[in-house]
């Protein structure tokens, strides 16, 4: 007869005892590697004696955990900590204590008892469902980790498109104005051009003058048998001479001149703001909807999402083999509004491979009340296969939606 010592299968004593994760029985590594080998289906077997379905780990039945308590052991003996030289022989349930025949006469009168080795094969059960549970707990906790992970990422990137974007308007915006200030800078130089060339006109008739006063000076000198001392010109004028020689004559005026001037206007901030637009914060939502909710030629609607005080859900139109997946835009009080126009991004995750989902992005001009009839389509049958990744275990699929106004 089978005992709690020895093996369901073989029926000797457990040799490399090896723990089940589901319902925490226990078989000889070889025995149940061999009823693996014999009996498991598509990488899963059941237990052979509840039943209960249970995962072939990768490395196989090595793998499970080892059942530490009914391992042979015979030097692994456990002594009282208050009297250490007393073995332990029961387990106080009222204390939550090992204890020994002593402790049980001073410390324990009255209390429930259990036999040692039935209180340690509860507890070994208990941490290996608490062990189980931690599991998959730190499986969701790393799955949500990697999910926050990818949206830091999602949001870098998007930070650094919109930078870049501005860094593009700003670039725009001073190309047109280094265009518009060399069209001015060019008026300015021109009106110099003009001045310049007046002047210069005006400076060769000096310098003719001038040359023709000399030529009489030195006449004057032939005249006087002696050489006088002819006083400088003035560069910003000419004194009138009064010459003997006809064809000399002098009539010196200063010019107008036109000094180039731009003035400066004060910078209109407001104008630079329109230019360079505004910050934009799409809001994202999640929605999720059940298969079992869902009916042929059925409409459903998510929650209404406020949006820049607006309201906004996801409408599924299930057809005879075909889902859609649309943003809706509710009808609105302010009857005002006639239209509005919005990007938005719809996608249809999947839970397996996100890379995998399905996405619509459009930028469509809509009304309120009325459906974009713009987003995602499925067949039916695609996205009721657990194993295409669009449903969990409980037939629920989940909607990400992105609204840009």
């Amino acid at each position: 007869m089978a005992s709690k010592y020895t093996c369901s299968i073989c029926l000797n004593n457990f040799t490399k005892p090896k723990l089940l994760p589901c319902c925490h029985h226990t078989f000889c590594e070889h025995c149940i590697g061999d009823y693996i080998k014999a009996h498991a289906h598509l990488n899963k077997f059941n237990c052979p004696i509840c039943r209960q379905e249970t995962v072939v780990p990768s490395g196989g039945a090595s793998q499970f955990v080892n059942n530490f308590y009914l391992e042979d052991d015979d030097d692994d003996k456990q002594y009282c900590t208050k009297h250490t030289k007393k073995e332990i022989e029961v387990y106080c349930r009222d204390c939550h204590k090992p204890c020994c025949s002593v402790c049980v006469m001073v410390d324990h009168t009255g209390h429930t008892l259990a036999d040692l080795d039935d209180a340690d094969q509860e507890m070994r059960e208990i941490v290996m469902k608490l062990k189980t549970e931690s599991e998959k707990k730190i499986k969701q906790l790393q799955e949500h980790s990697d999910f926050l992970k990818t949206k830091i990422s999602d949001m870098n990137k998007s930070c650094k498109t919109a930078c870049d974007k501005v860094d593009k308007q700003i670039d725009n915006i001073c190309e047109k104005a280094r265009k518009m200030g060399g069209t001015i800078k060019d008026d300015i130089n021109k009106i110099g051009e003009d001045e310049n060339r007046k002047f210069t006109k005006l400076v060769e008739d000096d310098d003719k003058m001038t040359s023709k006063m000399k030529e009489w000076c030195e006449y004057a000198d032939r005249i006087l048998q002696h050489r006088s001392i002819i006083t400088s010109v003035d560069k910003h004028g000419l004194t009138d001479v009064q010459t003997k020689t006809d064809y000399i004559s002098t009539n010196l005026h200063k010019p107008v001149v036109r000094h180039p001037y731009y003035s400066m206007v004060k910078v209109d901030v407001d104008c630079l703001k329109r230019l360079l637009g505004e910050v934009q914060t799409p809001t994202t939502f999640t929605s999720s909807f059940s298969l079992n909710q869902v009916k042929p030629n059925g409409e459903y609607y998510s929650d209404v999402v406020i949006i820049q005080g607006l309201p906004w859900c996801v409408r599924v139109k299930c057809g005879r083999s075909i889902l859609f997946i649309d943003p809706v835009l509710k009808k609105v009080e302010d009857k005002t509004i006639k239209t509005v126009t919005v990007s938005y991004t719809v996608k249809l995750l999947n839970i397996n491979d996100e890379s995998k989902s399905l996405v619509k992005q459009d930028t469509r001009t809509c009304k309120p009340g009325d459906c974009t009839y713009t987003g995602i389509c499925i067949d039916w049958d695609e996205l009721q296969d657990i194993n295409n990744g669009f449903i969990d275990d409980n037939k629920i699929f989940t909607v990400q939606t992105t609204v840009n106004i």
